[in-house]
């Protein structure tokens, strides 16, 4: 099949989308699969906590993707913003030129999902400029083949997310919450913090997979107090913890921080480095933060999206 083309020399299109972060709201890792993956179990929420992502189209017959970024060291191909772009435009069999436009907020390493929310953001952008958008069963493929956050970030708002973290299943949107969200400066190896867990669980040191946690729908409700979370099914409880902390004792401290403060929940996000308080008013996590910053312990103030939200994505 030829590749589409755009015509030559027409004012090249553009379309913008914030890619928002996700908080992990129980993370339970279960069995290794024979994709050498593990399976998971987790509830993902959005947080407006974001980078900002803008994607140009030209037509000509250069073609090829060009990738900006704030951060000198992410401007490659081997960011995942590149590789989506790259990957929806041979899918498409388009010779258009994309370039992509990359301001960085969310940090690497810290277990948000920055790079695969920014990858998921040039899908929902490039898919809007081409002349023929995908179908959206053709942008979660190519979403899981990048990384197992990428399909969950085409979605938004609350998701259960199992397999090896790619079979995605919408949530009811979780009660509104307001979070203080602590940035540590270094950041957190997911295949070291895989590896850590593995060799705990086998030397009988790391509590075994829990399957029995980390629920489906009804995982938040909405206490009596507008506004407020008082419970989470299932409990709030990350198979991390027990390893990054130890290695990072920093983080434990940050944690214990966050409850001290009047956190209703404290937990690390993913593998880390980051870790969140969910707070009942917004000035409470202010205060949080506050607190954070005095520690000199980078922290957002941030709040819960609904799936709405991620779909306007801005």
């Amino acid at each position: 099949m030829p590749p589409r083309a755009l015509p030559a020399g027409r004012n090249p299109r553009e379309a913008s989308r914030r890619a928002f972060a996700k908080l992990n709201l129980g993370l339970r890792v279960l069995d290794r699969r024979p994709d050498g993956f593990h399976n998971i179990r987790s509830v993902l929420q959005a947080i407006d906590f974001f980078d900002d992502v803008s994607v140009s189209l030209r037509g000509g017959s250069r073609g090829g993707v060009t990738l900006e970024c704030n951060r000198a060291d992410l401007a490659n191909e081997r960011n995942l913003a590149w590789i989506a772009a790259d990957r929806l435009l041979r899918r498409a069999g388009s010779d258009a030129s994309v370039h992509v436009r990359l301001r960085k907020r969310i940090p690497s390493g810290a277990g948000l999902g920055g790079g695969s929310s920014d990858a998921a953001a040039v899908l929902r952008a490039l898919s809007t400029l081409l002349p023929v958008p995908p179908a959206r069963e053709t942008l979660v493929e190519i979403a899981a083949g990048i990384g197992s956050d990428v399909p969950y970030f085409l979605t938004g708002g609350t998701a259960l997310a199992t397999g090896r973290g790619t079979e995605i299943t919408a949530l009811p949107d979780c009660p509104p919450a307001a979070v203080a969200l602590a940035l540590p400066a270094f950041e957190v190896s997911t295949a070291k913090a895989y590896r850590a867990l593995s060799q705990g669980r086998a030397a009988g040191l790391t509590p075994p997979a829990d399957t029995d946690t980390i629920g489906g729908r009804g995982i938040a409700r909405r206490d009596s107090t507008e506004g407020s979370i008082r419970g989470l099914p299932g409990g709030m409880a990350n198979d991390f913890e027990g390893v990054v902390f130890q290695d990072f004792p920093a983080l434990a401290e940050i944690k214990r921080g966050l409850l001290a403060a009047g956190a209703r929940h404290a937990l690390m996000s993913g593998s880390g480095a980051a870790v969140f308080g969910l707070f009942d008013s917004s000035a409470g996590a202010a205060r949080a933060v506050r607190r954070l910053a005095a520690a000199d312990v980078r922290a957002e103030l941030c709040r819960f999206l609904t799936r709405a939200e991620c779909d306007a994505g801005r």
